[in-house]
């Protein structure tokens, strides 16, 4: 009846009656309203919508990450457009890692202009530790860590790096490299994981022997991206060595673009005698000679996903916290090819 006088669907008035997040505030007030008149009764309760208070939700992140639209950029997108369909508004905050949190929490924090927060990736803990004194409930994105208090999004870094290492072993690679310091982020950490989980399991079930080197020497911080003074030569001493690597997986793009800049110099074409495959899918990925073979992340759904569970968090408060994780897809590009291509062209 009441979808009926509304002109709308019945799933529709089913989710503003169970305060469904997903519902706008102007709709749910009308359902309510036209309920009543109808003759429904609608307990209290049920329309306490705690998500209701300010309207606006926290995005905090370290300030390097400004410098990085390609990544961040599109998850904050991602968040943003998801706020926008339930009537909330974002308040932006970077923030300098190097401060100490009495002088680096932005007043959208101590000043309670928020109902809850989206933390982005390498944010100090004193940050977070903050959030959770004052009670504000938030959301992690690709943190450094985990937080078996809090929920959190990220891509399925494991899977991705596994299917990255399985197009090398299937290509006829047998000695691989992971690129990248795994320890540096719980994300690299995870490739590192789903890498080596491939490798191993392509040895014992094979005939063949397969194994791989580690790298290290370029990964991401709270400030960004480094490389460490010794990374070039360590790179160049696998790439060139009488039994050289064949083909590596680095931690991201951004490692991968960097790292084939010192192919030229070092008479290695690629994938003439080096195979490479990143993790991000960034525009670069796409315009580089020769295009990256790369595992691509949902950026946007990982924003959008993280927003709805802080909605999710708002309305049911003692729900217990979910690890989120999205599904990559490998991108097969130019920068791949099977060893036996290498073979036939040296020959």
């Amino acid at each position: 009846m009441i979808a009926d006088k509304l002109g709308v669907s019945k799933a529709l008035i089913s989710k503003a009656l169970s305060n469904d997040p997903a519902v706008n505030d102007m709709t749910r007030e009308l359902i309510w309203k036209t309920s009543e008149e109808l003759g429904y009764r609608i307990k209290s309760s049920k329309k306490k919508v705690m998500s209701a208070v300010t309207g606006n939700l926290a995005v905090l992140m370290p300030r390097a990450y400004l410098d990085d639209p390609e990544y961040w950029g599109k998850i904050i997108k991602g968040i943003d457009r998801e706020m926008a369909d339930h009537n909330y508004s974002m308040l932006l905050s970077s923030i300098d890692v190097s401060m100490r949190v009495s002088e680096g929490m932005p007043t959208s924090i101590t000043e309670s202009k928020v109902d809850g927060a989206i933390v982005l990736g390498q944010l100090p803990k004193e940050y977070t530790d903050q959030l959770k004194k004052r009670k504000i409930p938030f959301v992690l994105v690709d943190p450094s860590e985990q937080d078996p208090d809090a929920d959190l999004v990220l891509a399925n870094n494991f899977q991705g790096a596994y299917q990255a290492a399985q197009l090398l072993l299937k290509q006829g690679h047998r000695k691989l490299a992971f690129v990248g310091d795994a320890d540096t982020t719980w994300s690299f950490s995870e490739r590192y994981r789903g890498f080596k989980a491939a490798v191993q399991s392509f040895a014992a079930s094979s005939k063949e022997e397969a194994g791989f080197v580690v790298v290290e020497g370029m990964g991401v911080s709270g400030n960004g991206m480094y490389t460490k003074p010794e990374y070039k030569a360590d790179l160049k001493r696998q790439l060139v060595a009488d039994q050289p690597v064949t083909a590596i997986f680095c931690a991201n793009d951004l490692i991968a673009i960097d790292s084939m800049a010192f192919f030229p110099e070092w008479n290695l074409p690629c994938p003439g005698k080096i195979s490479v495959v990143g993790f991000d899918d960034l525009t670069l990925a796409e315009l580089k000679e020769p295009q990256l073979t790369t595992i691509s992340v949902p950026k946007e759904e990982i924003g959008a996903k993280a927003t709805q569970l802080i909605l999710e968090r708002l309305n049911a408060p003692d729900k217990l916290p979910e690890l989120v994780m999205i599904s990559t897809t490998l991108v097969q590009r130019s920068s791949t090819a099977p060893l036996k291509d290498y073979v036939e062209a040296s020959g």
